[in-house]
């Protein structure tokens, strides 16, 4: 029985949720743009050291050895990334994959000399 209420509650929320999103949304685009560049000095310096890269689907990949704390800041930035991807899709019209995708090519564009990038085929290079 205690399932079933829990189920109930979590289905209600998930209705409702569409309805409460927009406002939501803005709020917590806010609060992962913040945390986003917080986080970048360290995910620049996992760049920088090669021990990370920016493969095509617009996600940070390791490429060589991270500590736990370093895949912790991989983890917490591909999430970000994934919101943010999944709330402009959401606006646009597209799939967070497409905007993922682009997003790997403006990030390409604009990387240093030295860093890790995957093409479109999913070989890796160094820019």
């Amino acid at each position: 029985m205690k399932t079933f209420w829990i189920r109930l509650l979590f289905t209600l929320a998930m209705i409702s949720l569409p309805v409460a999103t927009p406002g939501l949304q803005a709020q917590n685009l806010g609060a992962v743009k913040q945390r986003m560049a917080q986080r970048l000095p360290q995910v620049d310096a996992l760049k920088d050291r090669g021990a990370v890269g920016e493969n095509n689907r617009g996600y940070l990949e390791a490429r060589g050895p991270v500590s736990g704390a370093e895949n912790g800041t991989v983890s917490a930035e591909n999430a970000d990334r994934a919101e943010v991807y999944g709330a402009l899709a959401q606006k646009t019209g597209s799939s967070a994959d497409q905007v993922g995708r682009a997003r790997a090519k403006k990030i390409a564009e604009t990387s240093h000399a030295g860093v890790w990038l995957q093409d479109e085929n999913g070989r890796w290079y160094r820019k």
